[in-house]
């Protein structure tokens, strides 16, 4: 008993601090008068500011799972779009090809490029088509634009395409306005343009006179667009003549196999006398 008295003398403070809490509690609610009303009104103001701030944080912090759930949700959505514009521009770029194919004589085959190298001079393409498909070495790659390279090496189901963007690579070439014949070489810069070497400064060129593959070529048919000379100029012998592709390379997918028989004679008796030279 005199533990408990001498705990309570103890905290007699605050004993006596509810006392008068409670005391002020019964008087504040038994009285009626005019500043006992404002006193209610204003702690009733003050506590519904309180309660109201109180109630917008949680609400704030109760929204955060739903905004981290839309976020994922809109990114869903933005690749779902993306995805639906990409599959739009291939269907678009597939009837295009289509309907090049329906209007064509020689029998072409649809593949798509899988791989392309990129950051180098000898510039290779890898197409989904292969020795399954009657694919073979030297058959020429084209679009409903012009030509896109030759096919070098033959798989049971894949092959490598050569393209105009590769330093190995030449073709005869002709003006369709002037008939002058020479040769288009990358050289290895600008993935849109070329040049068209060998012309003498004796023949007559044309800006903007369309290219065209020769009949000389051991792997093209013949007529098939190149390019356009855009400008050019006399050197000592030969014109410096540059030219703007017919194929844009940035943006190419799809493309045309021409299944068309080589003239291994041709190619063979060509390859002697290059010996032989």
């Amino acid at each position: 008993m005199q533990k408990l008295f001498d705990l309570f003398y103890q905290f007699r403070e605050y004993g006596l601090l509810i006392f008068y809490c409670l005391i002020s509690l019964w008087l504040y609610a038994v009285q009626n008068s005019e500043p006992i009303k404002l006193m209610r009104s204003t702690a009733l103001e003050i506590i519904s500011g309180l309660e109201t701030g109180v109630a917008v944080f949680d609400e704030y912090l109760s929204l955060k799972p739903e905004n981290q759930r839309l976020r994922k949700h809109n990114l869903q959505l933005s690749s779902e779009t993306n995805l639906l514009r990409n599959a739009a521009f291939q269907h678009y770029e597939v009837s295009k090809m289509l309907d090049f194919q329906q209007n064509q004589r020689s029998r072409l085959k649809l593949a798509k490029i899988i791989h392309r190298s990129f950051g180098t001079e000898r510039t290779l393409l890898t197409l989904n088509l292969g020795a399954s498909d009657s694919v073979k070495v030297d058959m020429p790659v084209i679009t409903d634009k012009g030509l896109v390279g030759r096919v070098i090496l033959v798989s049971e189901n894949y092959a490598l395409v050569q393209p105009i963007i590769n330093t190995d690579f030449k073709v005869s070439v002709y003006c369709e306005k002037t008939r002058a014949m020479g040769v288009i070489h990358w050289n290895g810069q600008d993935e849109s343009r070329a040049k068209l070497e060998h012309i003498p400064i004796s023949s007559r060129l044309e800006w903007g006179d369309r290219l065209y593959t020769t009949e000389f070529s051991t792997f093209s048919s013949p007529h098939i667009p190149v390019g356009t000379i855009t400008s050019f100029k006399k050197n000592e012998f030969f014109y410096e003549v540059n030219v703007n592709l017919a194929v844009d390379f940035s943006t190419l997918l799809y493309v045309f196999v021409e299944l068309k028989p080589g003239n291994p004679e041709k190619a063979a008796m060509i390859r002697s006398y290059e010996k032989f030279r």
